[in-house]
């Protein structure tokens, strides 16, 4: 089948490339297959596009929007089968009317896909639990290029820190660990809101920690390649339990020593990287630095391997393939 011809990847924020989980779920994916990508806003006419480009399928990545809904339920009545994307469903008391919002848009948009697309196991159990619904798991892809293991872990250490404004408690919880010890630590936080997370950290004494402050960009990967390891701390809730691999995936396969906080969903990396407290995470590096660096090469190894992006654009062809016999 032509999927250019048959097959359209739904986008429903004005700038895509903008949103990390749709360029490593959607855009990258998406490329590689040679499927057409639009973006549908909250204004658009869903009958309209959906003549227009006349698909036989449709991706719907994360709903940014109420119209969403809409243009699935257009789709369901032209006979057109669809697939949607669920990023960060974690049903337990919604932050705001807005996730709320976008929760009921998603049970709503769930009910009328042919198919469900989530990112972790975990996520797919909870999507189980509140919904009765079946899941199908297809992980974010590498978003960047692979880069050689680093081959030595300096001290005072070199150490970045990534991710989006959703996860600076995490970031706050981590730097907290480090400060149970008496490391020199030069860390680098590359987000967006960059006022706001400096205002978090302002009243934690640092001690020998110093802060260099990054605003995001689509090559933050520069940045972090300038460090030896990255740190990914995550609290123990609902929130984080759905959470994809992408900043882990990311940081492996840069050749970045990785120290991510133990949950169970997380444990498939044991092998290629510390999990546990952030803190121990550094002590252990400093003893034991050749056996960290022999984890790095295999961890970025096992992830070239499995989440390049023709690895998971296979997953992708096959349940499209899978949807549209149904």
């Amino acid at each position: 089948m032509d999927f250019n011809k048959n097959i359209l990847w739904i986008f429903s924020h004005s700038n895509p490339t903008s949103i990390p989980s749709y360029i490593v779920s959607g855009i990258l994916p998406a490329d590689y297959l040679n499927i057409q990508k639009v973006v549908f806003l909250s204004d658009h006419d869903s009958k309209e596009i959906l003549t227009r480009f006349n698909p036989k399928l449709i991706i719907i990545n994360k709903a940014f929007h109420d119209n969403v809904i809409n243009l699935a339920r257009t789709a369901k009545e032209l006979n057109i089968k669809v697939i949607s994307i669920f990023d960060d469903w974690y049903f337990v008391k919604p932050g705001s009317e807005t996730i709320k919002q976008r929760f009921d848009n998603n049970l709503k948009l769930a009910n009328c896909s042919d198919n469900i697309v989530v990112k972790t196991q975990s996520a797919a159990n909870l999507v189980h639990k509140h919904t009765g619904l079946n899941s199908n798991i297809i992980s974010d892809c590498l978003r960047f290029k692979s880069h050689i293991s680093v081959d030595k872990i300096n001290y005072p250490f070199k150490v970045s820190w990534f991710g989006m404004s959703t996860n600076h408690d995490t970031l706050e919880c981590g730097i907290r660990e480090i400060l149970k010890y008496d490391f020199i630590v030069n860390l680098k936080i590359i987000t967006h809101k960059l006022e706001k997370i400096r205002m978090r950290l302002s009243s934690l004494n640092l001690k020998n920690i110093s802060l260099e402050f990054i605003e995001w960009t689509k090559e933050m990967d520069e940045e972090v390649l300038k460090t030896d390891i990255v740190i990914i701390p995550y609290l123990n809730d609902h929130k984080r339990i759905v959470k994809s691999y992408n900043r882990i995936i990311d940081s492996m396969n840069l050749g970045r020593f990785t120290i991510i906080s133990d949950l169970n969903h997380l444990r498939i990396f044991k092998n290629y990287c510390f999990l546990g407290n952030i803190g121990e995470g550094l002590k252990w590096v400093k003893e034991n630095n050749i056996l960290a660096i022999e984890k790095v090469k295999k961890g970025t190894k096992f992830i070239q391997n499995n989440y390049d992006v023709p690895s998971i654009s296979i997953e992708w062809k096959k349940i499209i393939d899978q949807t549209l016999k149904q």
